[in-house]
Order: C-alpha cells, then structure tokens, then sequence
C-alpha cells in the first residue's frame, strides 16, 4: 500500500480528522506525505486525547480500524500502525489496563510486544 491510500482510508474512515489531515499534509508533499507523519501527527493526537479523557467508547472505532488495517497484512500499513500509533500509545503514561480491553488480536500482540 502506498502512502497516499493509507492516508486516504484514514480520512474515510473519519472524516471528522479531514481538517486536522490538511493542516498537516498541505504545506508538505499533499496527499503524497508520508503515513508515518500523517498518522503520528493526526491520529495519535487525538487518541491520546480521548485515552486520557477515558471516553474509550469513542476511541474504539479508532483501535477497531486499526486492527482492520492490520488483518489486511499489508507490510507498509502495519509498520505504521505498529511503530507510529501503538508504539506511541504504549510509551504514554496511560494506564494498560484500560487500554488492552480495547485492542484486537493483533493490536494486542504488538501492545504486548512492546512490553518485553
């Protein structure tokens, strides 16, 4: 998979993240930029942010589609889920507990990988 669908497929998912995506892609190369930033930058952030409000209803659309991606078992996507998103989540000060509940099988697998 190529960046520019990567992207593409979190903006469909959430729209919501367009205005936050263009803020972020539009003074770089447009839709070309790489995924590790668009979703370091866009996606993380605002996970975070619902993580630490403990809305974890809300964010699991989020961790839902991420596993989507990575079922999928694209190589490309999967690194950027796995040392972009999961890997900044997991280095967070949030609490692990409440976290796992909310990770599919594979997301879980990387979660937990993290912590060897």
């Amino acid at each position: 998979m190529k960046p520019i669908e990567l992207n593409q497929k979190l903006i469909n998912a959430f729209p919501d993240l367009t205005k936050a995506y263009h803020e972020q892609v539009d003074w770089q190369e447009g839709d070309d930029t790489g995924s590790h930033v668009v979703y370091g930058d866009v996606l993380v952030p605002v996970m975070l942010a619902y993580l630490r409000a403990e809305y974890y209803n809300i964010v699991q659309k989020y961790f839902d589609f991420l596993e989507a991606i990575l079922v999928a078992g694209d190589e490309y996507a999967a690194d950027v889920i796995t040392t972009t998103v999961i890997e900044s989540l997991f280095f967070d000060d949030l609490d692990a507990a409440r976290v796992r509940p909310l990770l599919g099988k594979k997301t879980r697998e990387i979660w937990d990988n993290f912590g060897n």
